[in-house]
């Protein structure tokens, strides 16, 4: 089995989902999502370039932030045969932004024109430019032309559940998978080898 593996926003190439799915045998490429920076656009150009210059693929696999990003590579490759695997994806990112910061943060940002984040486990903040949040406005609800299975928690107070429910209401070709778990899905990866085969099968 060979995949691509996203990592999310403020995860990295060598996270413990990357390392899971090489103990179960499958042949990884783990994205180096910052590759290009840190915009949704800048990271859908990093699986767009693995699809192009690495594929073909088995399967796309992407968590939150990557999962955005490995969906929308997908969407500007409508006629290749893709399959993807998202985990908690980050549909809907301004939105979900703003919630988490609130209005006065959010127009403190655009006047400023940056914002620092301190990521949890990390030494430094990291200060995103307005920028940011203008690039994912575009790239907030991809189409999802290829067969797509999402793995999301019913308890994920990041992206809420119904984000999916809602990509799987427009878009036929997806399937949802609701398990029991927080946004991080550590304990909900032993589902990813039957929603692998379920994509596989389409």
């Amino acid at each position: 089995m060979r995949v691509t593996f996203a990592h999310g926003l403020w995860s990295g190439p060598d996270s413990s989902k990357a390392a899971w799915m090489r103990e179960q045998g499958w042949e990884v490429m783990a994205l180096d999502m910052r590759k290009y920076g840190w915009d949704q656009a800048s990271q859908t150009r990093v699986v767009l370039e693995a699809i192009d210059e690495h594929g073909p693929f088995d399967v796309l696999i992407g968590s939150s932030f990557g999962g955005l990003a490995t969906a929308n590579a997908a969407a500007q490759r409508p006629d290749l045969d893709l399959r993807l695997v998202l985990l908690a994806p980050a549909f809907g990112y301004p939105d979900l932004i703003h919630t988490t910061l609130g209005d006065e943060a959010m127009n403190s940002w655009e006047h400023t024109g940056k914002h620092a984040f301190h990521p949890p486990g990390w030494d430094e903040a990291v200060v995103l430019p307005w920028s940011f949040v203008e690039a994912a406005r575009p790239l907030a609800w991809p189409s999802l032309p290829h067969p797509t299975a999402i793995l999301h928690g019913s308890g994920d107070d990041v992206v809420p559940l119904s984000n999916s429910q809602r990509a799987a209401n427009i878009h036929p070709g997806v399937h949802v998978e609701v398990v029991e778990d927080n946004h991080r899905l550590h304990a909900s990866l032993s589902h990813l080898p039957e929603l692998m085969d379920w994509v596989m099968r389409r």
